[in-house]
């Protein structure tokens, strides 16, 4: 009997022993990091001007945006290929050709700039006027 008592304390503090290790806590460290960095700005330099056109010409006209950020990173640049105008008075429209080479990172100065370059063609019947319309450039960080 002395040795069944004994059999069973020391299988019960066994179990006991197994079971607290198996019920103890455990603990993992991770550090955590954040890197703060100005806000992107994008402003047009001038607007783009064909100025006067003959109908049935073409014309070529020039001009740019200033993005500034934070210095070295990489950005995303987007710019449709193409803008209409829209005549001051009428229905009557034309369509801009938009050519960019859009930069992919801020200099060591956080600067970049996005020149565009627009080919207009106008119909041999184009409807006299002014003619208006706008594009939008969007950068982001990558």
């Amino acid at each position: 009997m002395k040795k069944l008592l004994m059999l069973l304390s020391l299988t019960l503090a066994t179990s006991t022993f197994a079971s607290l290790q198996s019920n103890s806590e455990q603990s993992a460290t991770m550090n955590i990091n954040a890197i703060v960095i100005k806000p992107l700005t994008i402003e047009k330099i001038a607007d783009m001007e064909f100025g006067s056109i003959i109908q049935g010409n073409k014309a070529n006209a020039t001009s740019a945006y200033s993005i500034k950020g934070e210095a070295g990173q990489g950005i995303t640049v987007t710019v449709d290929n193409s803008v209409l105008l829209q005549h001051e008075n009428t229905n009557s429209t034309m369509t801009v050709g938009i050519r960019t080479a859009p930069p992919h990172s801020l200099n060591k100065d956080g600067n970049a700039t996005l020149s565009v370059d627009g080919i207009l063609e106008t119909a041999q019947n184009q409807e006299v006027g002014k003619y208006t319309g706008t594009l939008v450039a969007k950068v982001q960080y990558n």
